[in-house]
């Protein structure tokens, strides 16, 4: 027979073991969650890139992808991005679900999936903060640069969307662009400096996360 005592203590180990397994689940769901929105990412640029890869010609269009840049304000990070005589076209990648609103002037857009709502950054002003970046690393001016958001995913947009934001027709808004404005030389020689730059700058996630924090303020 157990007494009085001993049954507490029971009580008390079988809960804290339940608080522990508790516990566990909780930073295993983070973990997942946090890792899971990496591989979608991840997952969204390279189907752009091999796209884009597969859909211009490549006597024109030089396709690049994942590169960190660094610049007064830190670092920033540009999904993919198209080298063509026609400019430098720098696409910032969305892999997203359900109903997308916004504008050009909101600070945030808003994703509703099942009813649940979702705020993050306007995609426009996050891609011109990397377009500064690239301008001010390159020494070329902003207007050389094409701002394009492209939505990749099982999205539908409620709001009317300006023509450089896109959930379908990538490669074909790119090729509507047809003002040459860089010449063979200079296309040569940002192609260069930035293969250079995604070989011999290595910051860490961590790094351009931080780098991120600083510059908001």
């Amino acid at each position: 027979m157990f007494n009085t005592e001993q049954i507490v203590a029971q009580i008390n180990f079988v809960g804290g073991i339940v608080l522990i397994i508790a516990i566990i689940i909780a930073i295993l769901k983070i973990v997942i969650n946090r890792m899971s929105a990496n591989i979608k990412g991840k997952t969204g640029e390279g189907a752009t890139h091999l796209g884009l890869l597969f859909k211009l010609n490549s006597a024109e269009y030089s396709v690049l992808s994942d590169l960190i840049i660094p610049f007064s304000g830190g670092s920033a990070q540009i999904d993919n991005l198209v080298v063509s005589p026609y400019g430098i076209f720098v696409i910032e990648v969305k892999n997203y679900k359900g109903w997308i609103f916004g504008n050009e002037k909101d600070a945030n857009w808003v994703q509703n999936i099942y009813g649940k709502k979702n705020y993050f950054m306007n995609p426009l002003r996050q891609n011109f903060k990397h377009i500064k970046a690239l301008s001010e690393y390159l020494n070329l001016d902003e207007s050389y640069f094409h701002n394009v958001v492209f939505f990749i995913g099982d999205c539908i947009f409620k709001t009317k969307m300006p023509e450089n934001v896109l959930n379908r027709g990538l490669s074909k808004y790119i090729k509507s662009k047809d003002k040459k404005i860089l010449n063979e030389n200079k296309m040569n020689e940002i192609l260069n400096k930035l293969k250079e730059t995604k070989r011999k700058i290595k910051i860490s996630k961590k790094e351009h996360l931080e780098n991120i924090k600083n510059y908001r303020g």
